[in-house]
């Protein structure tokens, strides 16, 4: 083992103490860009403070309660309020080790809070600026540690956002300061030259300067183009699908084909799909998916139709009872694809092209389009007329299960399958929503709702991937309880099929973002790649596929409503957990078509995300901000203050009464104000003797007195209207006096 006795403080070991600060500087920097660390100058000065104590060889004892002391103060100024190492402080930090320490015996890692992260990251500072010194100065190896730090600077400048082109150059040159340094002074052990102030300068000086020049010379001098391509477009691809290995990774968002992998975050992409001018706004359905692997989602093989003229005569969404509105939309494609994007109930495609066919998958409902040959061919604008739906509550709740396509075995096998791997907690959980309720409609109801009600969380990049055995649905419902579309619409369908209500997993994109109105009173709609959107259909016999939005922040562009309400008035009343009503984009109303129901903000001209959830960047936060704090700060005055303003309204509540009964609640809010401002009443003390307790406490006999009257009313049955009206004076003094 190397010496352990104390180094000399010379100028070698504050130079190897500066250099070592350095080169953990290096790792502390990037976190800024690549995680969401903030306040780095308090890690920076710790890590100055631990170099110092090392330099100047503290007792060990010192150094451990000024390593401490600095730690817990830095956590103060970052996390906590009130006085430093307070009873309250200490209790809130006790508090959060204890959950922290839970929440590490359950490996649940992104759950740590920031507090116990930041103790970590100091400590972890604390230990490594140890053991640099331990390397440099006892064991004299440096090399291994400079190699790690380079590499580790070189990665993040590869793949995150990290720039550490500067980074490098600064490692260059004290890395093999450092390492020539070091290895100077293994040959002044090994010749047994231990005092030697003019080798160090003789040496040491020609060292630097040979590393400056040869650093400044490399940063000038011209560079060769890449001999190997950019790793990350590769591992992008491979995320997006693109590549061997589809699936698992990081998911760019916009439509693709490949969805028996789901899970992990999407890199966002606002780049226009298309443009659509319409009157109503609707989801764009593209394709849907009925075999759940406990993964991601298959498709059943179907055979294939056509779609003569591009007149749809081969599948309905809905029975023909189901009342109906006629609308058309023209879309403007900005990325072709050969495929149809479309609305529930289209009934015609319209092209100008005269050789484009349409052929219809009846397994997944994708419409692809094809050229003279057969062969796929991608459309720049086509013209479509569908017919939008009204479904009527009194219909869906009277929707009996086994009638309709439901009298076919294969159909209902085939919407409520599930895998055999399937969590049995998945089942429970979907009996224990549906379990109260008897209607289908009710049921399905109660399932969208369980995402709402509960602490399900909206998220696009902590997003996890199921490994090993672990089910998609599963991990969701039960641990991560965050996610995008598919997590919500996915687990959705699992928790209907597993009470056997028929439903699947469709696929598209959602209204998009309101752009402008056209001279022909039409509204223009921007769809983007942000805009890509899984949701649920869910079968209901004699009615159709009805379309169900479980995501949080989403809303279902089609409405329920009572066919009664809407007969006796005219007018359309949706469900308590149907959409929001929307709001007017600010242009002239003049020309402008009447809101379509189902239309929400963003669609309706209000800006928004583009995935279709509110964008919060657009508010105004300075007046909301003021509000708030306004709010805050008046209830805080009202709370801490409740001591000087409960009196009066007491006194105002009471005071004028002369009615029977005031005097029995006039007095128990004086005995509560009293035991509000500390005048606590034990139980074993009478009300007399209480009464004389606080009369010493005041100097005065008027609770004694108003205490007497008190019992008469209480006990010998005297007039409470009488005695309160000569006790009123009395109480009003004494629950004034309480403010004081």
């Amino acid at each position: 083992m190397a010496k352990s006795n104390p180094y000399q403080r010379n100028v070698y070991a504050f130079l190897m103490h500066v250099f070592g600060f350095i080169l953990l500087l290096e790792w502390i920097l990037p976190l800024r860009d690549v995680t969401d660390t903030a306040n780095l100058y308090v890690f920076v000065v710790f890590l100055l403070i631990s170099f110092s104590l090392s330099f100047l060889q503290i007792l060990p004892i010192l150094s451990f309660f000024v390593h401490f002391g600095f730690m817990f103060y830095f956590i103060h100024i970052l996390y906590m309020d009130g006085r430093f190492l307070s009873k309250d402080w200490l209790a809130y930090l006790w508090n959060d080790i204890k959950y922290n320490a839970n929440v590490i015996w359950a490996q649940d890692w992104v759950a740590m809070t920031g507090l116990f992260r930041s103790i970590l990251l100091f400590v972890l500072l604390w230990l490594v600026s140890y053991l640099v010194i331990y390397w440099i100065l006892y064991r004299k190896q440096m090399l291994l540690f400079v190699i790690f730090t380079i590499t580790y600077v070189a990665i993040l400048d590869t793949f995150t956002p990290y720039q550490g082109n500067e980074a490098i150059m600064r490692l260059i040159v004290v890395g093999l300061s450092i390492v020539g340094f070091v290895h100077l002074e293994r040959l002044k052990e090994r010749e047994g030259v231990y005092r030697s102030g003019k080798l160090l300068i003789g040496w040491g000086i020609p060292l630097i300067i040979f590393i400056l020049l040869s650093a400044t010379a490399g940063y000038f001098s011209p560079k060769a183009a890449p001999i190997w391509p950019d790793p990350v477009p590769f591992l992008k691809a491979i995320g997006n699908g693109d590549g061997p290995g589809t699936g698992g990774g990081v998911r760019k968002i916009g439509y693709g084909e490949n969805d028996s992998r789901l899970g992990g975050p999407f890199v966002p992409d606002d780049s226009v799909v298309f443009q659509a001018e319409l009157t109503r706004t609707h989801y764009w359905r593209v394709e849907t998916k009925d075999i759940y692997t406990g993964k991601g989602w298959d498709s059943t093989e179907g055979e294939r139709a056509e779609l003569d003229g591009g007149q749809n005569d081969q599948v309905a969404w809905m029975s023909d009872e189901v009342p109906t509105d006629a609308y058309s939309a023209t879309l403007t494609m900005e990325k072709t694809y050969p495929h149809i994007n479309y609305p529930l109930g289209l009934n015609e495609i319209q092209v100008e092209e005269e050789a484009v066919s349409f052929s219809l998958d009846e397994s997944t409902e994708k419409i692809r389009t094809l050229d003279e040959d057969g062969d796929p061919i991608e459309l720049e604008e086509y013209q479509m007329n569908y017919d939008f739906p009204r479904y009527y509550i009194e219909a869906l709740k009277g929707a009996q299960p086994g009638t309709g396509e439901e009298s076919n075995e294969e159909f209902v096998e085939r919407y409520t399958q599930l895998p055999d791997s399937l969590p049995d907690r998945v089942v429970g959980l979907a009996e224990e929503i549906t379990g109260s309720f008897n209607s289908r409609f009710d049921k399905v109801n109660a399932v969208e709702r369980y995402f709402r009600n509960n602490d399900f969380v909206y998220e696009t990049t902590e997003v996890a991937v199921p490994t090993g055995d672990e089910d998609y649905v599963d991990q969701f419902l039960f641990e991560t309880m965050q996610g995008y579309c598919d997590n919500f619409s996915t687990s959705m369908v699992a928790l209907l099929r597993a009470v056997d209500i028929p439903a699947r997993w469709v696929k598209g994109y959602t209204q998009g973002e309101f752009v402008d109105v056209t001279d022909r009173s039409t509204r223009l709609f921007e769809v983007t790649n942000n805009n890509a959107h899984s949701w649920v259909e869910v079968y209901y016999p004699e009615v159709g596929w009805v379309t169900y939005e479980p995501t949080s922040g989403f809303s279902n562009p089609y409405s329920f409503v009572y066919q009664s309400v809407e007969e006796n008035t005219g007018e359309t009343t949706e469900e308590d957990d149907s959409i929001e009503q929307p709001e007017q984009p600010e242009t002239d109303e003049s020309n402008i078509p009447e809101l379509d129901p189902g239309e929400d903000e963003e669609s309706a001209g209000a800006t928004g995300s583009n995935d279709g959830t509110w964008n919060f960047a657009d508010i105004s936060w300075k007046p909301v901000a003021l509000f708030v704090a306004s709010l805050v700060a008046a209830g805080a005055l009202l709370f801490f203050g409740r001591n000087k303003w409960i009196p009066y309204f007491y006194i105002l509540r009471y005071k004028g009464k002369r009615d029977e009964g005031t005097f029995n609640k006039a007095y128990p809010a004086l005995l509560r104000q009293l035991h509000a401002v500390g005048l606590t009443r034990k139980d074993c003390q009478t009300l007399r003797e209480y009464a004389k307790y606080i009369d010493d406490h005041f100097s005065t006999g008027d609770m004694q007195s108003l205490t007497a009257r008190y019992e008469r009313v209480l006990y010998r049955g005297d007039s409470s209207e009488q005695e309160w009206e000569k006790s009123v004076e009395l109480w009003e003094n004494l629950i004034k006096k309480t403010s004081s």
